[in-house]
């Protein structure tokens, strides 16, 4: 499966989600019974890494997955670029499904 590429931003000390929908040979994955991974990195080798929540929306056979951190968590990102996966796991065999570049922002108040 190719992975697809998507950017986001990501506006420092605010909420942030984003939906996703994964598909496989052009048809929706069903989520029912799998696992999902997100995290977002200075580079793929950073020891440091900040964790997306990962939840599947209901119907699940439509395959459409949200990710997202609160506040309280994008608060303590510095600003700049990083880079982020989602991974899924399906009967123990794990896939990128997203992938790509994260960018932080400032926030003025």
């Amino acid at each position: 499966m190719a992975v697809p590429a998507v950017n986001i931003l990501i506006e420092k000390s605010t909420d942030f989600s984003t939906n996703f929908k994964l598909k496989q040979d052009g048809a929706p994955i069903n989520l029912t019974g799998h696992t999902f991974t997100s995290k977002m990195r200075r580079h793929s080798t950073s020891s440091t890494a900040y964790t997306f929540t990962v939840t599947p929306l209901a119907p699940y056979s439509n395959g459409i997955i949200r990710i997202g951190m609160a506040s309280t968590i994008t608060s303590t990102i510095p600003t700049g670029r990083y880079v982020y996966d989602v991974l899924i796991t399906i009967s123990g065999t794990t896939t990128k499904v997203i992938e790509g570049n994260v960018l932080v922002k400032g926030t003025a108040s």
